[in-house]
């Protein structure tokens, strides 16, 4: 079915093209309860699976959340990821489909969740997340003294030490095609899962912490036989 613009303003500024993202403040009940996890480690019965041979990320550690880890993500987002499917079924279609759920059942769909261990000089390539529609990162902990960095490296003429960029589509007049993010705490970002992103490396002793998970957003007809 073709999409169609319509609108009925004189002016209007719009953006049409490209993926959506959404943001999200960490409860820091969420945030500690993680913190609190990664740090019990060394006295755990049962330690947590390093799934970093399996990644893209070079970097120390990352650990596949558990069970508890998983609920615990899902009671903390699930408001947003569903707020986010709504707005882009309206977005990407101009306004002309919504959610319906008279009509279908909508379901979050956890594929894999890992926290992200990263420390001076490591780094995360230019990547994308597959076997999923959906991916996010949030931040859980970053090193002492890392602020003093990023305002050194911010009188630079290109600064990214410890950031992550987000890259999408061809360079042309008029577009945008990447932008990064500083990490802080508490910060949550959900985005598609084919949205090009990387982590450039920082120099301050100690650990920059973050989590990443892969969704799918599920849409199913109700059985009304």
């Amino acid at each position: 079915m073709a999409t169609f613009f319509t609108s009925d303003k004189d002016e209007q500024f719009f953006t049409p093209f490209g993926p959506g993202m959404a943001k999200l403040k960490l409860s820091d009940t969420y945030v500690n309860k993680m913190n609190d996890i990664i740090e019990g480690l060394p006295g755990r019965d049962a330690p947590l699976t390093d799934f970093s041979d399996n990644l893209v990320g070079k970097v120390d550690e990352e650990l596949l959340f558990d069970d508890n880890m998983k609920e615990m993500f899902l009671q903390e987002t699930r408001e947003l990821i569903s707020k986010y499917a709504g707005w882009m079924e309206i977005r990407n279609s101009m306004g002309a489909r919504s959610m319906d759920s008279s009509k279908n059942k909508y379901g979050i769909q956890f594929v894999a969740g890992w926290v992200v261990r990263q420390r001076e000089g490591q780094y995360n390539p230019l990547h994308i997340h597959t076997g999923c529609k959906l991916s996010c990162v949030g931040y859980l902990s970053m090193p002492d003294g890392i602020d003093k960095e990023f305002e050194e490296d911010y009188e630079d003429h290109h600064p990214s030490h410890g950031h992550i960029q987000f890259v999408h589509g061809t360079p042309s007049h008029w577009s945008a095609t990447n932008f990064m993010i500083k990490p802080e705490v508490g910060d949550f970002y959900l985005f598609p899962s084919d949205l090009f992103h990387c982590v450039y490396p920082f120099y301050t002793k100690g650990e920059r912490r973050s989590f990443s998970v892969n969704l799918n957003f599920l849409e199913m007809p109700n059985d009304n036989t």
